[in-house]
């Protein structure tokens, strides 16, 4: 786009969208925010083992839902996951409740540390102790943890410069060239850069009437950077912790004041949620549902817990049932799962809709169904509707989540629009409903020139309240538009008047099937180690719990029972099989979530012994150890011969930022370290297919399996196996299709950092 163009769209937004003559019909737009985190308990130690249920509780939960009430036009529906919200209420807000002074903003640090050390979030600890006692653990949180306090994207790190040169004093020279004061400071900007922009710029009074306002320690630089308006003290870190504790203490009421109630229509945000512990729903009810959308893959034993299916249902609709005083109409099955077999678990409970993608659509019967209508499924009989279902446009959706990324934030706003109406149409016979669902989260914060995708977020709200007054685009919820708002002018589209599917395809947002989360070698031995402890914990005698039964007293039998339960559950959760195999890494690498699943496995049997019921002795390894071997068979790399394999050439300048050791490449195969860090250097030497010393271009040439998917990315000097710091992207990666036969090498030139 030239400045010009630029400019007569800026000038001139009516060059997007004419105002004159507007649709017959508005386009009904239903945008799904989904807030989830995994379940980072230890349950033996009650203790958190990671720290982003807190950062984006301060950077993306409250404001998130504060943003769209400031804009009343506006109805959106965000989804809370019970996982999210049962850390975030009892390890954040329960837990520090007693211990701060609201009004001082203080956290009485003694009565707190004799209380709950240990058993909340290690990073609250760290914050509230002196960094003159830290112990060696406390440095192995603050510093080398594969979540510790300096693994920030290189986006976020860019804004607060002295935090960035922190970092890159500990990557030049390790922990014993750091200072007491400036380990003070790297734990208070562990919590500071993940509070939302505007409580860094302005005083804010939060939903429950309580405030944030921290502009007496940073100041926002012309340039879009902060920096310190004063030497850090530990009395700093302990008040960011009563700030932190005002704001996750008011994530809950902020969707409470905005909630949409269907029996008055008032709110402007339905809220819905997901089975408990975020399980791939079809696969717990039967994973051989893998062998329909994945005929030509390897399959674990069945494992077949339809019971299991349902209490991860009934027991979110009752945590949010207590948490908001109604039950939910809406859910979004984890990952956007779905198959016919789970439509009546979910109907039984009274979830009216749920969503999926567009990819499973295309695969539902009948064939060649538009995207922009909600279906209803039929149920067994064929003969009445079951459940309404609406699909979500990927392209627009990831445009959001990725594309925008590179975008300033009007630009984005009006690439949006321009998007969401080419699918209006005036002479349409029939309400259409656009879906866009992504993460209300994660994207932000790789938002390279909108700060935390803020001036994004208001440009669209902004537009789309403007289109709402000229008749073309009406933002709505999936229960509104089904049950109709006459306050608004929303006829009712009873899910009996829908369009019906004859038959949902089994699958998830992702490809249309389920193949991130089983089907390769490693995913698979994590289902045989699922189903070896579900099974021994039936066997046990050991009765579930009622979903909505309270928890029994601590220490009882019973208690034991329900966390031997609750143990099982979670270990179902999606989260652990996500990072399993090759098709994706995590920010931290894997090993943390591949030991997280294997602690849920043993609890089991923990809890269950602690009841007095007999449970065999089993050992479950972790699956991540060996993968080099265990991955390149599954993928077919250790046949290949070395004739056979393709040369490439990496390329990366890194000349803009200080390298200390080296540069290394990772990804997922063998030449690049099966997503092993820091261990396949590259040279700035003129060896190895590197052409200039010293130039700042480091490089490696390469041999790669013919025709394949290659996925990698740079880390910068860190230690063989550890991801942070030094890792460029923390959630994203690098890919290319290799040659098809062997031949003169492909060279690939990035710039480190810059996608």
């Amino acid at each position: 786009m030239t400045f010009k163009y630029l400019s007569l769209i800026l000038v001139f937004p009516a060059l997007l969208w004419p105002q004159a003559d507007p649709p017959k019909k508005p386009l009904y737009l239903n945008i799904i925010w989904h807030q989830h985190q995994p379940l980072y308990l230890d349950p033996a130690k009650d203790q958190l083992q990671g720290p982003w249920v807190r950062t984006h509780g301060t950077k993306d939960y409250y404001d998130m839902a504060a943003l769209i009430g400031k804009y009343p036009k506006i109805h959106c529906t965000v989804n809370l996951t019970s996982s999210l919200l049962y850390q975030l209420d009892e390890y954040y807000v329960q837990r520090l409740k007693p211990f701060v002074d609201v009004k001082k903003k203080r956290v009485d640090a003694k009565r707190f540390l004799n209380a709950w050390a240990g058993k909340t979030d290690p990073w609250i600890d760290l914050a509230l102790k002196p960094a003159e006692e830290f112990t060696g653990d406390d440095l192995a949180y603050l510093l080398r943890n594969p979540w510790n306090a300096l693994a920030i994207s290189s986006v976020m790190i860019d804004r607060f410069p002295q935090y960035k040169a922190l970092k890159d004093k500990y990557i030049a020279g390790g922990s014993q060239v750091l200072s007491a004061q400036e380990r003070r400071e790297i734990k208070f900007w562990f919590f500071l850069a993940y509070f939302d922009p505007d409580f860094l710029v302005q005083r804010v009074v939060l939903a429950n009437g309580l405030t944030v306002d921290l502009r007496d320690l940073i100041v926002r630089n012309n340039d879009g950077t902060y920096t310190l308006r004063k030497k850090i003290s530990e009395e700093d870190c302990n008040r960011l912790i009563a700030e932190t504790y005002n704001v996750l203490s008011a994530v809950i009421p902020v969707h409470k004041q905005l909630m949409y109630h269907r029996d008055t229509h008032q709110g402007q945000i339905e809220i819905i949620t997901t089975p408990f512990y975020h399980p791939i729903l079809p696969l717990i009810y039967d994973s051989d549902l893998e062998k329909i959308c994945q005929p030509n893959d390897p399959a674990p034993r069945r494992f077949h817990y339809p019971q299991d299916a349902d209490a991860q249902i009934a027991k979110a609709v009752d945590y949010y049932t207590k948490q908001f005083g109604v039950r939910p109409s809406g859910m979004w099955p984890a990952e956007g799962s779905v198959a016919n077999d789970i439509l009546p678990l979910l109907k039984n409970h009274g979830i009216q809709w749920i969503a999926t993608d567009e990819k499973v659509l295309a695969r539902s019967t009948p064939l060649n169904q538009p995207k922009y209508f909600p279906y209803a499924v039929l149920d067994e009989t064929k003969t009445s509707a079951t459940i309404a279902v609406v699909f979500r446009d990927t392209e627009i959706s990831d445009k959001i989540g990725f594309t925008y990324q590179t975008f300033k934030g009007e630009d984005a706003a009006n690439d949006f629009i321009k998007s969401v109406l080419n699918y209006a149409d005036p002479g349409s016979s029939a309400d259409r409903l656009l879906t866009v669902i992504l993460d209300g989260e994660n994207a932000w914060e790789s938002y390279r020139y909108d700060t935390d995708g803020k001036e994004f977020l208001n440009a669209m709200y902004r537009k789309l309240t403007d289109l709402e007054a000229s008749g073309q685009i009406k933002t709505v919820t999936p229960t509104e538009f089904i049950d109709g708002n006459p306050e608004r002018h929303i006829p009712a589209h009873p899910a009996v008047s829908m369009q019906k599917l004859q038959r949902l395809w089994p699958g998830s947002w992702i490809n249309a099937n389920f193949d991130t989360w089983i089907g390769e070698s490693e995913e698979n031995q994590a289902w045989e180690y699922l189903l070896t402890a579900r099974n021994d914990l039936e066997h046990s005698g050991i009765q579930p719990p009622h979903p909505s039964a309270p928890v029994p007293p601590k220490g009882t039998s019973a208690w034991f029972a329900y966390k031997a339960w609750e143990s099982m559950y979670a270990a179902e959760g999606s989260d652990w099989f996500w990072w399993y195999g090759n098709d994706q890494t995590a920010p931290g690498g894997d090993k943390p979530f591949d030991r997280a699943y294997v602690t849920l496995l043993k609890n089991v049997y923990h809890f269950a012994l602690e009841t007095g019921a007999e449970m065999p002795q089993r050992e479950f390894l972790p699956l991540i150890s060996g993968r080099a071997n265990a991955d390149d068979q599954s993928q077919g790399t250790m046949a290949q011969s070395k004739k056979d394999m393709v040369a490439v050439l990496f390329q990366v300048n890194a000349a803009k930022i200080q390298v200390p050791r080296s540069i290394f490449i990772v990804g997922n195969q063998s030449a690049l370290g099966n997503w092993t860090p820091n261990l396949i250097n590259m040279y700035d030497d003129g060896t190895h297919g590197d052409r200039n010393k010293g130039d700042g271009i480091w490089s490696v040439e390469l041999l790669v399996p013919p025709n394949n998917k290659v996925e990698y990315k740079y880390t910068n000097s860190g230690d063989e196996g550890v991801w942070v710091p030094g890792e460029e992207f923390s959630a994203n990666n690098r890919s290319y299709m290799s040659p098809v036969k062997p031949g003169e090498p492909l060279i690939i030139l990035d710039t480190f950092g810059v996608k």
